[in-house]
């Protein structure tokens, strides 16, 4: 039957009755219709795929066999849903093995366990971090010999899979015959696909060619600090136009009153209380106090229904429409409905400091759009290196007139809200004082390490800027200038290529038979991946998690912290 069993040549009829007997249990155990137990009413799944049910047994034995030596640093939720993800995509891809005729036999995943390899699943749409666990083939590989001898055990596998799954040889028996139903029908979709030499080629030079790039980040905090002064009279103008008092940054409070359920007439009555809050407000009442008695909301209702102004954006639409539709220290005027409920909303009274810092961050990006700008015109000149270009522009726009003194803290009056949060003018103020020339946050002229088509060409940036500059360094010649300030998340960028390498077909030449089968790989899994999010959308509403399972409900699968108690947004 297998080549394994004829190595000694079985001249012994006593050894010859063991392996016979170790064969019979294997097949004894082996199920046609392994791993497809359809879900009764009454039984716990932690997914069900087209009816059949994964058993959080089954993802718990998976979850131990992607992450043998824990999850890392990986969160638990998070790797929890990862080797789920796997289970639920081997459901798909067996099944779909079924449907073209692909089979397998008894006698294939014996041979499979005799040489201990073991089956696991993994998301392939996750392939570099299955490829990180060593699940690149999805196979780990397990020793079930007689030290010995250094024949197959039946007890050593027996204990093996106890200790590594959980689950007993019968049960292991049946999923990995699943899970080889499922490998067959993943090589039956790779193997297709094919790579040109052109291919190959082109791929090479994406990936080994760099440049690197000389640059200045003009940051909006900076321009704050430094860039902008408010005196009395601007800012009093600047308050006068209720958009700009919209983005003076100052605590909100809200009560939520949530829909008992859908029906209309539980709406009515969540709506019916909530105006009733409302209306108390208008007379007069506190509503950090009504918050505290009657907020739905428990992440805000023991702070007098308080959240941060600098949270607000994180919250849904309707919520945040209505912060900024009306001034500090003032209630929105009408009820405010979510998906969560009914909302009574008023924004904190602010302090000068609080203006004082909403005027400047409106006027520092666009000035610091306009200093990159003219230190762009400065390089473009052919006048001026990078460094001095940063000085003269800092100079022209009389930056050095405003230096902070962090050192000095302002008035207590004025840098504190009621409820004794911190204002934004004194939150984590260092006791040591900068200028504008010492400030880690100033524009520097620097140069980048050397980089490729695929990578970061400046640390921390937003994607749109670093595809505009993968794009430029990649195009351009040397010692050419990004014409217009390019745009990040705190700023503006300023940007010169300094270098490009290009690889040459000797380079290629000698890597060039492993970079094939690296990019061969890489093809394969995304056409697998492709495949498989095909499956997945067209089984879309077969599909079914029961979320308690995935976050580590059981203590095999561990817990989650991530759940974020706020109701009201």
């Amino acid at each position: 039957m297998l080549n394994f069993f004829r190595q000694k040549g079985l001249s012994s009829v006593i050894y010859g009755v063991i392996v016979v007997g170790m064969v019979l249990v294997f097949v004894l155990q082996f199920n046609p219709s392994a791993g497809k137990k359809l879900a009764s009413v009454s039984q716990t799944c932690a997914a069900q795929v087209a009816g059949s049910c994964i058993e959080p047994k089954a993802h718990r034995a998976a979850l131990r066999l992607v992450f043998p030596r824990g999850a890392g640093g990986m969160k638990q939720a998070t790797a929890s849903r990862f080797a789920l993800e796997g289970l639920i995509e081997r459901e798909l891809l067996a099944t779909e093995a079924e449907r073209v005729g692909l089979k397998i036999t008894d006698d294939e995943v014996t041979d499979y366990l005799f040489k201990g390899t073991i089956l696991v699943s993994a998301p392939s749409d996750q392939f570099t971090v299955a490829r990180s666990l060593g699940l690149e083939e999805g196979r780990r590989f397990a020793d079930f010999t007689d030290p010995k001898t250094k024949q197959f055990e039946l007890k050593a596998y027996e204990r093996w899979v106890k200790l590594s799954t959980g689950r007993s040889p019968t049960e292991f028996r049946e999923w990995q015959a699943r899970e080889l139903l499922a490998a067959k029908m993943r090589d039956a979709i790779r193997a297709p696909v094919r790579i040109s030499e052109s291919e190959v080629f082109e791929q090479f030079l994406k990936e080994k060619s760099t440049a690197s790039v000389q640059y200045a980040v003009v940051r909006k905090s900076w321009i704050e600090k430094y860039g902008v002064s408010a005196s009395p009279t601007d800012l009093e103008t600047w308050k006068k136009d209720k958009i700009n008092l919209g983005q003076v940054v100052v605590p909100v409070r809200h009560v939520l009153v949530k829909f008992p359920s859908d029906k209309q007439e539980d709406k009515d009555a969540a709506k019916a209380k909530a105006q009733d809050l409302l209306d108390r407000v208008k007379k007069g009442e506190d509503i950090a106090a009504l918050a505290k008695e009657f907020s739905d909301d428990p992440g805000s209702k023991d702070k007098g229904g308080m959240y941060p102004g600098s949270m607000v954006e994180q919250f849904v639409e309707p919520f945040r429409n209505a912060v900024a539709s009306v001034a500090p220290g003032e209630l929105v005027p009408s009820l405010v409905e979510t998906t969560f409920g009914y909302h009574v909303i008023k924004r904190d009274p602010a302090t000068n400091a609080d203006f004082v810092a909403a005027y400047k961050a409106s006027k520092s990006l666009s000035l610091a759009k306009d200093f990159a700008q003219a230190m762009i015109t400065r390089l473009l000149s052919n006048s001026e290196q990078g460094a001095q270009a940063v000085k003269n522009v800092s100079e022209a726009f009389r930056i050095a007139l405003y230096p902070t003194q962090s050192g000095q803290a302002p008035a207590a009056a004025d840098t504190a809200h009621k409820d004794g949060s911190a204002s934004s003018s004194d939150a984590g103020a260092p006791t040591v004082k900068e200028t504008s020339e010492s400030d880690p946050e100033r524009p520097q002229w620097v140069q980048s390490t050397y980089f490729n088509r695929t990578g970061e060409a400046i640390p921390a940036i937003s994607q749109d800027a670093s595809r505009a500059i993968l794009a430029f360094a990649f195009e351009a010649k040397p010692g050419m200038i990004i014409p217009s300030p390019v745009r990040t998340d705190d700023g503006f960028l300023v940007v010169s290529l300094k270098d490009r390498v290009t690889a040459s077909a000797e380079m290629f030449s000698k890597e060039r038979d492993t970079f094939a089968q690296d990019l061969l790989s890489l093809k394969r899994a995304e056409a697998l991946a492709n495949y498989v999010k095909r499956l997945r959308d067209s089984a879309k509403a077969e599909i079914k998690v029961d979320e308690r399972n995935v976050f580590g409900a059981s203590a095999d699968a561990g817990t989650s912290g991530d759940d974020d108690d706020s109701e009201g947004m």
